[in-house]
């Protein structure tokens, strides 16, 4: 038996069909492009999406035997239909400026902490709620809205015709209840949102429905194929992951990186706004957070493109890795530098956006090894800054779990280890969001009796690095440093926010 997780990204989407023992059958990918349409400004168009899924979905699963499908995607972006199910407007990717304003109006109508207490959700502009509020004003397509749906319960509704969204993914929106799991009357009573304009919440693995007889014909995949209730796409990764208990935690090493954590209980409310992490539900059941940096991938691919950018066109001429000579070049211990990998801004616990990057200890014998090491170093120091605030919560990390690409590397993996000073595994499987999904429709399908045994037949390790000893200690001193970093480059950088406005303005 063979099943279909759907990923739908931010950049594009892809399809694997997993077989019920874990292995990959097949798998098919389709990039689409953002719009930015001004300033800080970043859309994305749902049609695009949806007729890429249904490339990827008929590519993937030609000549196979599946019987279910379930979706990850992003979060908080929203997609409006017409009464004709026609998309009124381009969706508003959670990283548009648009909704600072909106968010500001939220605060003052709603005390944060009552807030969150009721949506898991540290105030910010990126969730659904601000960028709704935002279209009211100056737009007019949500007087023509009968549906309002993330891409999750959007693509899901596409193929069944049934509007169903699950827990985690609702609560990315900041108008869902985490804990009654229904929506917020408060929050949509007091913004005069309609309930009956959104899908229905359902838990994760929930049957949505079969497939709209004129999609499968499309698509060459039999109708009787079940649409299973998915995730938000943090949380199948998580999953797929084998994080199951309370303290088990994945470290999701891609363009950004992304602890998720799961709780044993729901934490104190101000700690947790304190450090700006959100209570997300879990699908294996419970809550998760999350603790991230929005650029860690990136900001290798940035000192790549920008510092080693011959190099880097002559590796790729001549078939070499120009990661793996980069990596080559580095000293053995600790550098002598500190990275502050804040090239898209600070994730948690700061959440602040006009936080910038911040190199230190350069000297005239600073050699380009060293700079790069420093990268891989700095990118581990803002893991273990999150991962610290985690264990003021109660999610002490005594093992971490990696996937993503970030982690192929070896030498990335032991620094990890060292500045962390405990044990890194990497998975076998470098996407776990896709096993996570499987995952699901397995166990929706009786194939596994829960997730606790599907993952002791599907999630595979490759290996663990341990910490050594020698390193350990040294990476602590640096760490107390690192730890100072962001709170000088924001004193440094205090009105750097207000001469970009003006020279964008």
């Amino acid at each position: 038996m063979a099943v279909i997780g759907l990923d739908v990204g931010t950049a594009g989407c892809k399809a694997t069909v997993v077989h019920e023992d874990g292995t990959v059958l097949a798998s098919a990918y389709r990039p689409y492009s953002l719009s930015a349409p001004g300033p800080g400004m970043a859309e994305l168009h749902p049609h695009v999406v949806w007729r890429s899924v249904c490339a990827v979905l008929a590519e993937a699963a030609r000549g196979q035997d599946v019987r279910a499908i379930a979706i990850a995607s992003l979060g908080e972006s929203f997609v409006c239909l017409d009464e004709n199910d026609a998309v009124l407007a381009p969706a508003l990717l959670y990283s548009d400026v648009r909704g600072a304003d909106e968010a500001e109006e939220i605060k003052s109508a709603i005390p944060l902490e009552e807030l969150f207490a009721i949506t898991g959700m540290p105030l910010n502009p990126m969730y659904t709620l601000c960028k709704l509020l935002w279209a009211r004003k100056h737009a007019d397509y949500l007087n023509r809205a009968r549906r309002i749906m993330l891409f999750g319960d959007y693509i899901g509704y596409m193929l069944t015709g049934e509007a169903a969204i699950d827990y985690s993914l609702a609560s990315r929106t900041l108008m869902f209840d985490v804990r009654g799991k229904r929506w917020a009357d408060r929050i949509l009573n007091r913004f005069d949102i309609d309930a009956g304009l959104l899908s229905s919440p359902v838990q994760s693995g929930t049957a949505v429905g079969r497939l709209r007889r004129s999609v499968a014909e499309e698509l060459g995949i039999p109708p009787y194929v079940t649409l299973y209730a998915g995730a938000h796409d943090q949380v199948c990764a998580a999953l797929g992951a084998g994080v199951l208990n309370a303290g088990d935690c994945v470290d999701g090493m891609g363009t950004s990186e992304c602890i998720t954590a799961v709780l044993s209980e729901q934490p104190d409310v101000r700690r947790m706004l304190s450090n700006i992490f959100c209570l997300e539900p879990y699908a294996a059941g419970g809550y998760i957070t999350l603790a991230f940096n929005p650029a860690a991938g990136a900001a290798v691919n940035w000192y790549r493109d920008t510092i080693e950018r011959e190099r880097s066109a002559a590796c790729a001429a001549d078939g070499r890795d120009i990661f793996a000579e980069m990596e080559s070049e580095g000293p053995d211990g600790p550098t002598p530098l500190l990275f502050l990998p804040h090239l898209a801004g600070a994730g948690t616990p700061h959440l602040y956006p006009f936080s910038r990057g911040m190199l230190a200890g350069l000297t005239l014998s600073t050699t380009r090894g060293e700079l790069y090491k420093a990268f891989l170093e700095g990118i581990c120091f803002e893991i273990r800054l999150n991962a610290e605030r985690l264990a003021d919560l109660g999610s002490n990390i005594q093992k971490l779990i990696c996937a993503g690409g970030l982690s192929r590397s070896d030498i990335l993996m032991q620094i990890k280890a060292d500045i962390m000073g405990i044990p890194v595994t990497r998975l076998a499987q470098k996407e776990s969001g896709t096993m996570g999904l499987a995952m699901l429709c397995l166990t929706a399908e009786g194939v596994y009796a829960d997730y606790a045994q599907a993952a002791r037949t599907m999630v595979k390790t490759d290996r663990t690095f341990e910490p050594d000893p020698s390193k350990v200690q040294v990476y602590a001193e640096k760490y107390r440093a690192y730890s100072r970093m962001y709170w000088a480059a924001k004193e440094m950088m205090k009105g750097e926010r207000h001469v970009a406005d003006h020279i964008e303005g």
